[in-house]
């Protein structure tokens, strides 16, 4: 059993060692294909798995902050595709947020958004997990009247192991402020996932 203690950014020359004890506990042949792959499986996972935790998702949104010439607009982006990691299995999922606001004093960047979502993404994290961080950094960073996030991805714990349902896709929530009273906010960011 692991112990608790709090993120902190990956160790490479640890996975790399790992990596190494995981292809010679694993019975895999190793010979000139595989002599190279602990230091390019640490390398992907530090650089493009779980370079989240290096960074802040609240930090992004706050960088590019303006002020927002009307109370209540609704800014919604949508089809910002990721990637992440699934903490039980250690095998990605992959799909598309959107992500929508009701502004009060500010609007952001949209490239910020999506740098939030990577921030976030980037990591061992459930994707309801990462629905929920990613509402509620929107809402720390921006202090809108409220915020939405809806989530659809496909899981390779789902379509290449236990059930193998190929086509399967999650879809996760989630309302803070005005969303959460508000039905027809929900709908109209929902109906933007969808494509």
């Amino acid at each position: 059993m692991l112990p608790d203690r709090p993120a902190r950014t990956p160790d490479r020359e640890a996975l790399t060692r790992a990596i190494a004890d995981l292809l010679l506990a694993s019975g895999a042949e190793l010979d000139a294909e595989t002599r190279g792959t602990p230091e390019r499986v640490a390398k992907a996972w530090v650089e493009d798995l779980l370079d989240g935790y290096g960074k802040d998702p609240v930090a992004a949104l706050r960088s590019s902050l303006v002020p927002a010439p009307k109370k209540g607009e609704l800014v919604i982006v949508s089809q910002l595709d990721f990637h992440s990691m699934c903490p039980h299995h250690l095998l990605p999922y992959k799909g598309s947020a959107a992500v929508g606001y009701v502004a009060d004093r500010h609007l952001v960047g949209f490239g910020k958004i999506a740098e939030a979502v990577d921030a976030l993404s980037h990591r061992l994290i459930l994707q309801e997990n990462l629905v929920q961080r990613l509402c509620a950094s929107v809402m720390e960073a921006l202090q809108p009247l409220g915020a939405g996030v809806v989530i659809t991805a496909e899981h390779a714990c789902m379509q290449v192991r236990g059930p193998r349902r190929r086509q399967s896709r999650v879809s996760v929530e989630a309302w803070a402020g005005s969303f959460e009273k508000e039905p027809e906010l929900r709908a109209s960011l929902a109906r933007r996932a969808e494509g």
